[in-house]
């Protein structure tokens, strides 16, 4: 397998890789790859559903931020995990229901993909960390509009990590289930997804968009650029007017 694979079958897209962490070690090509194969499935004619998929024991382990330095945050970094076809605007705007399937360690930028995904199932030993800690870009008006905000800013401010349970029960996940029924919870919970007519799905998908546009989703994804360069400031020394 590939740093991400894509396979497609009985209107499913599988988005597969050993974890998500390299999103928070901010590695560009695993990135592009991720984002590139969401929105290959996301125009593909026979697909309704795609899955984000982690093929090793967590869906994203903890990992160092690796954030690149701050002459490189506006070029390589804007290109892989802020510009409009990047890895977050292409998994929360895709124009197909995205489910993330959870495992082990949700830490980081899979806590920040869960937030963009549509639906989540959790298998129960799941923990899930806030992405607020090190990920400049993960959008905080996605996770007020999914667990409420007063969670939302404890999650910021915090660093609250949840387990599977109380993900369960604030909305972060839709699902809870035993380890070893995950995958079949998953396939029964797309399966309602492929049964639906294209048409409804894509105007399901156009009204969830419609209420993000009015909460300001998009604005926050186009703050990321400054987030970015002032983390990128913070961390060489340098501030943010020598950049």
């Amino acid at each position: 397998m590939s740093a991400v694979d894509l396979r497609v079958a009985d209107g499913r897209a599988y988005v597969e890789a050993e974890s998500f962490a390299p999103l928070t070690s901010h590695d560009p090509a695993f990135a592009d790859a991720l984002a590139g194969a969401v929105i290959e499935a996301s125009d593909h004619d026979h697909v309704k559903a795609i899955v984000l998929r982690a093929t090793g024991s967590d869906f994203a382990p903890a990992a160092p931020t690796g954030f690149p330095s701050a002459a490189e945050a506006p070029t390589a970094w804007h290109r892989a995990f802020a510009a409009s076809t990047a890895v977050y605007q292409a998994t929360c705007f895709a124009k197909k229901v995205v489910v993330a399937e959870v495992r082990g360690g949700c830490h980081g930028a899979g806590s920040a993909l869960l937030l963009c995904t549509d639906l989540a199932v959790a298998s129960e030993d799941a923990v899930f960390g806030s992405p607020f800690l090190d990920v400049p870009e993960a959008n905080f008006v996605l996770a007020a509009l999914t667990v409420r905000l007063n969670r939302a800013k404890s999650w910021m401010l915090r660093g609250t990590v949840h387990d599977a349970a109380t993900a369960g029960r604030i909305g972060l996940v839709n699902r809870v289930v035993p380890a070893d029924r995950l995958r079949a919870e998953v396939e029964s919970m797309t399966a309602a997804v492929v049964g639906m007519p294209l048409d409804g799905m894509t105007m399901s998908k156009m009204l969830q968009q419609a209420v993000y546009d009015a909460h300001g989703v998009g604005r926050e994804f186009d703050l990321a650029d400054h987030y970015a360069i002032h983390r990128a400031a913070v961390g060489s020394g340098l501030t943010e007017e020598d950049v």
